[in-house]
Formats: structure tokens, C-alpha cells, sequence
């Protein structure tokens, strides 16, 4: 719906535009029940040039649990609900494992970023350092499993440039602050925005694209990760990752955010680069989530 709005049609086999190509920003799949349908659309994008992808978390879980070690093992076993909607995804290929096998491998050609000169593409957070590190992670347009396995070590120095190319800035709540998000699930760190100065802030008032909330009390400075922040003179960047919505899918003049929580009871949304300097809320496109498909 969303493409046939932007005046793509799909006459040969894959969707393209006379005159634009589509950017899909990440977390394309375990988004809903279609994740594989998804990925062949995406998939055919990209192999006819009328689209790019990068990855997200999503697809990273997926690469990092259904490769294997030379053991056997998976690279990286996710959490409890990950874990459920990796299994689920994998039920979508009804058992056909080598199917799974070859979307994986596809998926692992795809870029962690895009930096196409007036604009940038990043899953969660674009800082130039840790650019230059992920982009080391990638031997004849592939991503490596050494690189992987590397990538998920905490005392690798790879580990926070790409958990935060992937997942943005995070930082750890106290303690004795007990959050708890939509699904019951308690929360022990929320995403923050990386474009501004943490120190003074509350933790609602540097909070960005959490479904939860949280309290109107000054951030304690021991607890504030150092991040580089994004300026407002660099180069326009899209991001998804975050739930926005509600007037804050542009933050600021030159980040904008695609990710309206479709998965969330929000809208799917494309914004329509055309060559402006400053992000334009009008460029941005939705559709709604009407109707519920089924499995």
C-alpha cells in the first residue's frame, strides 16, 4: 500500500518508480506475520536496482542465531522473546532450512549503512568512528563470522561500535527504578537521544522511541554513558529502530526517523527525499495498518 502510494508499481516481478529507488532502513522482518513475504519483495528490490536495504536488530539476531560456529553453535543464542519470534520466523519457511539459509546469507551482503553523500542511512545511531570500525566487519561484501562472533564480546572493540550502529545510545536505569514496558517486560536501560547533551537532563526528557515511560527526575551524571552527538550541521540522516510518531519522527532539521511503530499500533511511513537541506515533515508518507492478516 504504502509504495503503491508513492507511485510504485510492481509490473515486472519487483516493485520500482520511473525515477526514485526505495531505502528500507533495517528490521524488516519479526515486524508481523509476513516477515518472508517481506523479505522476497525487498530481496527482488535490491537485486533489480530499484531498492536498498541495510540491516537492523532484527535481521542481525536472525544472522547471528541461524549461523552456526564450527561447532554448530549458534553465534549469538537471543533472549526468551527474540528467541520466540526467530522461531516463528523460521516457522514461516515451514522447515525448509535451506531456503532460511539462503535469505540469511543475502541478508549478510546487505550494508550496516549507507553514507550516500547529501544523506546518510543507519539503522540506529551514525557516529563516524564507529563507522569506519563496522564498515572493517564486511571481506568481499559479506559480513564475516569472525567478525560477528567478534562483534557480540563485550570486551571486543567492536562490541560497542556495532551494538550502537544497531541498537542507538543506551543508558543503564538505577537500580532500584523498576520499569516495566507494554508487554510486562521489565526495562533496565531506554534509548536516548544522541543528537543532544545528556547532562541536565531528565530521564523523560533525553528518552527517545521507548514504549514506556519514565520519571521527570534529573538523570544522576554517574549514570550517563558519553556519546558523540550527532551536529546539526552534518549531512541529513534517516534512521528507523525507534517507535516515533506523535511529531517526533523529525527531531531535529537533519535526522528523521521512518520507524512510525506500525508493529505498535502506528502507522508505516516512507519520507520522499528530494534533495532538501533540511528534513520536511510534509515529504513524510503513511498508511495505516487497516487490516490484520492473519498467519
Amino acid at each position: 500500500m504504502l509504495l503503491k502510494r508513492m507511485g510504485y508499481s510492481r509490473d515486472n516481478g519487483f516493485w520500482e518508480h520511473p525515477e526514485r529507488k526505495a531505502v528500507f532502513v533495517g528490521d524488516f522482518i519479526n515486524r508481523g506475520p509476513n516477515s518472508l513475504k517481506v523479505i522476497q519483495a525487498i530481496r527482488a528490490m535490491v537485486s533489480n536496482g530499484s531498492g536498498y536495504a541495510i540491516l537492523g536488530n532484527h535481521e542481525i539476531n536472525a544472522i547471528t542465531y541461524f549461523t552456526k560456529r564450527s561447532d554448530g553453535r549458534p553465534i549469538k543464542t537471543p533472549r526468551n522473546n527474540n528467541r520466540k519470534l526467530l522461531d516463528s520466523f523460521f516457522a514461516e519457511y515451514k522447515n525448509n532450512y535451506e531456503e532460511l539459509q539462503a535469505d540469511i546469507k543475502w541478508m549478510r551482503t546487505l550494508p550496516l549503512f549507507l553514507n550516500l553523500g547529501k544523506i546518510r542511512v543507519v539503522h540506529a545511531y551514525w557516529n563516524d568512528n564507529h563507522i569506519k570500525k563496522v564498515s572493517r566487519m564486511y571481506e568481499n561484501g559479506r559480513l564475516r563470522k569472525k567478525f560477528l562472533r567478534d562483534a557480540t564480546r563485550k570486551e571486543s572493540s567492536l562490541y560497542t561500535p556495532f551494538l550502537q550502529t544497531i541498537k542507538g545510545v543506551e543508558i543503564n536505569l538505577p537500580k532500584d527504578l523498576v520499569i516495566k514496558d507494554s508487554n510486562n517486560i521489565a526495562r533496565t536501560n531506554f534509548r536516548v537521544k544522541w543528537w543532544v547533551e545528556p547532562h541536565g537532563h531528565t530521564f523523560d526528557s533525553l528518552s527517545y522511541g521507548n514504549k514506556f515511560s519514565l520519571p521527570k527526575y534529573t538523570i544522576p551524571n554517574e549514570l550517563i554513558t558519553q556519546y558523540d552527538i550527532y551536529p546539526e550541521e552534518d549531512p541529513l540522516v534517516f534512521i528507523g529502530h525507534y517507535c516515533a510518531g506523535n511529531g517526533g519522527m523529525i527531531p531535529q532539521k537533519n535526522i528523521c526517523c521512518v520507524d512510525a511503530c506500525v508493529a505498535n499500533g502506528g502507522k508505516l511511513a516512507a519520507y520522499r527525499y528530494s534533495g532538501e537541506k533540511s528534513m520536511d515533515p510534509n515529504r513524510l508518507v503513511f498508511v495505516d495498518k487497516k487490516v490484520k492478516i492473519s498467519n
